[in-house]
C-alpha cells in the first residue's frame, strides 16, 4: 500500500494567496490606476472588458426573431454588462493583479458593494503583504478609501475572482 497524498483542485486554488480590495474613489478608473501603478511600482494595463450575462427575473424578455439582424445587436447589448479590466501579471514576484470597476453596463459585479467603485485582486506571493498594500493604497488621493473584502462576505465569488 501506498502513501500517496489525493488533492483536489479546490485545494491547490486555496493555496495561493487571493488579496480582495474594494477601493472607493469618484475619479475615472484610468485615473486611479495610473496613481497605483505609481504607488505600487506596477503595470496595470487595460484589456478586454469582463463581460457577464445579466439577468433580470421581473422583466420578460421577448424572443428574438432569427431573421433580423437589427434585433440580435439589440439583445447582444441587453444581455450582457460589461466591465472595464486592467491587468498586470508579475512574473519575478509570481503575482498577478487585476483592476475591475464594479458598476457595469448593466449590473454591478457585487451588488451587496454598491459603494465600492473598483476591486483591486492580488494573487501571488505579494497578497501576504496586505496591510502594506492597504495603507499605499489609502494614501493615493483620489482614494476615498481602500479596505479587505472577506471573501465569507462575497454573494458573487465566482463572478469577482478573474
Amino acid at each position: 500500500m501506498s502513501n500517496t497524498t489525493k488533492f483536489k483542485l479546490d485545494d491547490i486554488a486555496e493555496a495561493q494567496e487571493t488579496l480582495l480590495i474594494g477601493i472607493i474613489s469618484s475619479a475615472p478608473d484610468y485615473t486611479v490606476c495610473w496613481h497605483i501603478n505609481k504607488q505600487l511600482h506596477i503595470n496595470l494595463s487595460r484589456c478586454e472588458n469582463l463581460k457577464f450575462s445579466a439577468f433580470q427575473k421581473s422583466k420578460k424578455v421577448s424572443l428574438p426573431d432569427l431573421f433580423s439582424s437589427e434585433e440580435k445587436e439589440n439583445n447582444a447589448e441587453t444581455d450582457h454588462s460589461e466591465h472595464h479590466l486592467f491587468k498586470f501579471i508579475d512574473e519575478q514576484l509570481f503575482s498577478d493583479y487585476y483592476f475591475m470597476v464594479n458598476k457595469g453596463t448593466r449590473i454591478n459585479l457585487e451588488a451587496q458593494l454598491k459603494r465600492v467603485t473598483y476591486f483591486l485582486e492580488i494573487s501571488g506571493v505579494v497578497a501576504e503583504n496586505s496591510e502594506k498594500i492597504i495603507f499605499d493604497l489609502n494614501a493615493i488621493e483620489p482614494i476615498e478609501m481602500a479596505y479587505i473584502i472577506g471573501k465569507e462576505s462575497l454573494i458573487n465569488k465566482l463572478q469577482l475572482l478573474v
